[in-house]
């Protein structure tokens, strides 16, 4: 039997900062690295191809699109579809080649280690636990959808791995509220729509039922800052009526 070939699908723009730790990170367990830039002005493409890894030109129009186009250019058979600030642990590869070895899975869920403003989230609605979706799946089994907070889509059942990826996720307050501006134009471009309310229940899930307060601070100022955006969501969505 053939042996299983896996792709590594990383999504770019302007990511020189992180992008060669996550290269590097992957180099040694992928059969295939593609990297789609949609634009990139820094030196992120080349940083890339130093890395072995294929770069493919693809304008953006939605984070889904972006990781489907990737997918469907993969010449694995099986896709590990992954952020330009994450780190793959020697553990977590060794189980990723056990996993496509198998036939029981088609899909795989990973769990994910948010690393914000310095320091390691675990609670708050962004630890491991939760932040934990399919991030490694047979080509051609499913689809990436929605514009924002894109989720991969498959009817087969999907098993979970142990290990979990290391994401250097936003590294100061001003990127975390850059964010909350573009998310929520991508949510309203795509019709999504909250209770005015919502503000006040996602606070107390993260802050209270979602242990925020053992984060400490960053506990209660990312319970605070997510329940911004679904005030700035819902303001947009109003007022562009």
């Amino acid at each position: 039997m053939a042996k299983a070939k896996l792709t590594v699908v990383i999504p770019t723009l302007n990511e020189e900062i992180d992008l060669y730790k996550t290269l590097a990170s992957v180099k040694d367990f992928a059969d295939e690295i593609l990297v789609v830039d949609s634009g990139s002005t820094d030196k992120t493409v080349e940083i890339a191809k130093n890395y072995g890894a294929r770069v493919i030109h693809h304008p953006f129009s939605s984070f889904s699109d972006t990781r489907n186009f990737g997918a469907r250019e993969a010449k694995g058979d099986w896709i590990l579809s992954l952020e330009a600030d994450v780190v793959v642990s020697s553990d977590l590869a060794t189980e990723i080649r056990s996993a496509i070895k198998s036939k029981k899975f088609s899909a795989y869920f990973i769990p994910r280690l948010n690393l914000i403003w310095g320091k390691p989230i675990y609670h708050t609605d962004w630890g491991p636990q939760d932040d934990c979706h399919i991030w490694l799946y047979k080509k051609g089994h499913g689809a990436w959808k929605s514009l924002v907070h894109e989720e991969y889509v498959t009817t087969n059942k999907a098993g979970k791995l142990k290990n979990f990826l290391v994401h250097k996720n936003y590294e100061t307050v001003s990127e975390f509220i850059e964010k909350i501006d573009r998310y929520s134009e991508l949510s309203v471009k795509q019709k999504q729509s909250f209770p005015s309310w919502w503000f006040l229940r996602d606070y107390f899930k993260r802050y209270i039922y979602k242990l925020g307060f053992l984060d400490g601070y960053h506990g209660l100022f990312l319970s605070y800052l997510q329940a911004v955006y679904y005030i700035t969501h819902t303001v947009k969505v109003r007022t562009s009526k």
